[in-house]
């Protein structure tokens, strides 16, 4: 109980180091709080499925790159053909798509077409419908959220979707909505086999890939032989003679985190290394705040040493001065501890919007409690023990003759000086950081597009009977609004991956050579509209059938010094075309891949409008455009997208983990200046009577705030020399993900050295003004 009552009473008497402490390890805490559930949500995903270990999804290897899509028609040849792959299903999955319900127009997200095996694989739970109720290719379900949404007063079961106004489901059951750690979670599933009726070129061909293969694999099954077999069915199915196709199977358990170099992937990954990345700089703050804590332990020595004195001399010993400390750490933590739960509980709804994740705040949760263990026993055994190590070295006669102020000083500063040379690397590094991530995303979003993204609107073309006439029609009335610049269109825009492939056939040099194409049909108004700049050439007219224009990638994959002029076969359509010239890349995908070799030309049936406004209210100008579509198409919903919000999509991953890290660094800051303030407020008032002689004896001011900074500033150079290689090493290390990369500055290093100087300085320049202008009298008379 006397140990309770000094702990309190000292914890009170020094309230600017316990106001410090708190503030910073509250919220150190909060932080690791949010990260642990963070990590806890991103691993536990498809953890609730208790085949996760058994379930596979095939991937296509190409050129070292993994991708998921396979054609419709190869699943059956498979399941035919290899019985270890009796138990699988296939999965077309699309963000949203267009419904009639009731007559009314709906966009419906996360629709899907699969069959009855996806309900058992994955272990979606049938409420209304029973255990298969895709029972034939007009079938459909949808979740209990979507029932009640559509049907808040009938049953949703007989009900008709009709899809893309043109063919009508039938709901043929509900399920439960899907856990928020799964990696599908439609709201919509149709029969996938109605896709004979609505494309049947995408279900009968090889040629067409867009749907995922899994497979329910035995444990005692050889994948590898397995492996083998399905290449061996491809190279028949796809009439091969030389070229072996290559598969691998990918557990459903690192589908979410391990897919991130994944290509043509629908469902919504996340990046091991970022959140491992988020793990470490958890730590550096909570590590930070714990630096904190021992340094301005350290540093209010004087104010513990008298009673630490007569403790001893009382006959104290190691185990009672241990008791003393250990209470009032744990105090001070215990506190903090509950602060850290309010404020992470009352955070996590920003930090779900922030990290688009769902994660829930629950006192139940193992999880939790364990990470607060852990984060006890660190924040309260460390600074503890550092304590202890200090007090068994005070001195009890000499301690009590001077009040305290006894302490050898052999071996404190030397602790001081690392933490805080620590503390003030890590805000350096997460500086530096900051700066090179925000230049390397201003390359990915602004510098290399290779066409001018301002004011860019798409609007999709439906592909059905009408695709070619109406986009003739709604062009040319487009053309005549004044918002309107210029209109254009094509297959894929930018934003959308070029997702037909074939090859280019010509001759160099008397050698008939093959070139991989991807295809960019546009019309003639292409070029202009998108404002894309040529290397050689020119665009071809709207006329030009047989004209086509390359990009950069394309050309230099062709090695041929001008090809202007040269005649190219392209094996997509059969057609032979003349290269009339070579533009920059346009950017469609991620800049975390190279550009992919493409080639354009014109085409009547494109199915998405590019639309460029005049600057000024885009709002107005939306509206007119989808007024010309009600007019020009009543029968089909107006889709439309700015393509700069395209692009970043591409980056959500990326532009998330930037907020993150940008809120995480500048309060790992605040926390370390927070307690480089405290550190000064102690060190100058140990210095007083030093500073009151100097005056005295007729030292100037601005001598004595040299003298009281320059340690501060030592410090930070010194810290400086630590974090620079560390920082480099670390963000070259991030930079080697993307194909396109910034370069490293020298600046960006000086200015997080000189950042850190700066906010370093304003932080202690206070307390040293406060020291520095003290009547010296008023300092003698001090001590």
């Amino acid at each position: 109980m006397y140990n309770l009552k000094l702990a309190f009473r000292n914890l009170l008497r020094q309230r600017t180091g316990t106001l410090i402490n708190v503030i910073g390890l509250s919220l150190s805490i909060a932080v690791c709080l949010l990260i642990a559930l963070f990590v806890q949500y991103e691993y536990s995903f498809e953890e609730h499925n208790p085949d996760v270990k058994n379930i596979y999804r095939l991937l296509n290897i190409n050129d070292g790159k993994r991708d998921p899509i396979h054609p419709i028609t190869f699943f059956g040849k498979l399941t035919d053909a290899i019985p270890e792959l009796n138990s699988g299903t296939m999965v077309q999955y699309m963000k949203e798509d267009f419904f009639m319900v009731e007559n009314e127009q709906w966009i419906a997200h996360d629709v899907m077409f699969t069959g009855n095996s996806f309900f058992s694989l994955f272990k979606v739970h049938i409420l209304e419908g029973g255990s298969s109720p895709l029972s034939d290719a007009s079938s459909a379900v949808i979740s209990r959220s979507e029932a009640e949404k559509l049907f808040p007063d009938v049953s949703a079961v007989g009900k008709i979707l009709r899809f893309q106004n043109r063919y009508d489901f039938t709901i043929k059951g509900v399920f439960e909505d899907a856990p928020v750690t799964t990696n599908y979670r439609p709201n919509v599933i149709m029969n996938i086999h109605a896709k004979e009726i609505l494309q049947n070129y995408e279900y009968t061909s090889m040629n067409n890939q867009s749907s995922n293969f899994y497979f329910l694999i035995p444990p005692d099954a050889n994948r590898k032989s397995i492996v083998e077999k399905i290449s061996a069915q491809a190279k028949i199915a796809y009439g091969y003679d030389k070229h072996t196709p290559v598969f691998a199977f990918q557990p459903l358990s690192d589908i979410h985190l391990r897919s991130s170099d994944t290509i043509w992937d629908t469902i919504a990954r996340s990046d091991e290394n970022i959140v491992r990345l988020f793990i470490l700089v958890a730590v550096l703050v909570l590590l930070i705040a714990a630096f904190n804590f021992i340094n301005l332990s350290v540093a209010l020595r004087n104010k513990r040493n008298f009673n630490t004195g007569m403790q001893k001399v009382m006959g104290a010993a190691r185990g009672n001065i241990f008791g003393y400390l250990f209470i009032e750490t744990f105090l001070l933590v215990g506190f903090c501890l509950l602060a850290a739960l309010f404020i992470a509980n009352m955070l996590l709804p920003y930090f779900n919007g922030l990290m688009g994740t769902e994660i829930c705040f629950s006192i139940t949760n193992p999880l939790l409690w364990g990470a607060i263990a852990a984060i006890a026993v660190f924040n309260i055994l460390v600074p503890v023990l550092v304590q202890l190590h200090n007090q068994m070295r005070v001195n009890p006669s000499a301690s009590i003759r001077s009040k305290g102020r006894a302490l050898p000083k052999k071996g404190n500063i030397s602790v001081v000086q690392s933490l805080t040379v620590a503390q003030i690397a890590i805000s350096i590094c997460l500086i530096i950081g900051v700066v090179g991530i925000n230049k390397q995303f201003d390359l990915l979003l602004q510098k290399k597009l290779g066409f001018d993204k301002e004011n860019l609107v798409t609007v999709g073309n439906p592909w059905n009977d009408k695709v070619t006439n109406r986009y003739a029609v709604y062009k040319q009335e487009l053309e005549k609004l004044p918002a309107v610049l210029g209109v254009t269109g094509t297959w894929n825009t930018p934003g959308f991956p070029l997702n037909n492939g074939g090859s280019l056939e010509f001759d160099s040099n008397g050698e008939k050579i093959t070139k991989s194409v991807r295809q960019a049909p546009s019309d003639g108004d292409f070029f202009t509209v998108m404002q894309t700049r040529f290397l050689m050439g020119s665009a071809y007219s709207g006329t030009d059938s047989a004209k086509a224009v390359i990009n950069k990638r394309c050309w230099q994959n062709m090695n041929v010094e001008n090809p202007i002029g040269l005649k190219v076969k392209n094996s997509f359509d059969g057609r032979d075309y003349e290269i009339c010239g070579v533009i920059e890349d346009i950017q469609n995908r991620s800049l975390q891949s190279e550009s992919q070799p493409a080639i354009y030309y014109l085409h009547p049936e494109l199915g998405s409008f590019i639309i460029r406004l005049k600057s000024g209210n885009l709002q107005k100008s939306i509206a007119e455009l989808r007024a010309v579509w009600s007019s020009v198409e009543p029968d089909q919903l107006f889709r439309f997208s700015f393509v700069d919000e395209n692009l970043r999509f591409n980056y959500t991953r990326e532009i998330r983990t930037k907020a993150l890290l940008t809120i995480m660094s500048l309060l790992a800051i605040f926390i370390s200046m927070l307690g480089l303030y405290g550190l000064s407020m102690q060190i100058f008032q140990g210095r007083t009577k030093e500073i009151g002689i100097r005056k005295v004896n007729g030292a100037k001011i601005a001598e004595i705030l040299a003298m009281l900074n320059r340690r501060f500033v030592v410090w930070v150079c010194v810290a400086f020399t630590v974090a620079v290689p560390l920082t480099y090493y670390a963000m070259t290390r991030w930079l080697e993900a993307f194909a396109y990369k910034t370069s490293l500055s020298w600046w960006i290093f000086v200015l997080g050295g000189v950042a850190t100087l700066f906010v370093a300085l304003f932080t202690v320049s206070w307390q040293s003004w406060r020291a520095a202008t003290k009547n010296p009298i008023e300092a003698l008379r001090y001590e």
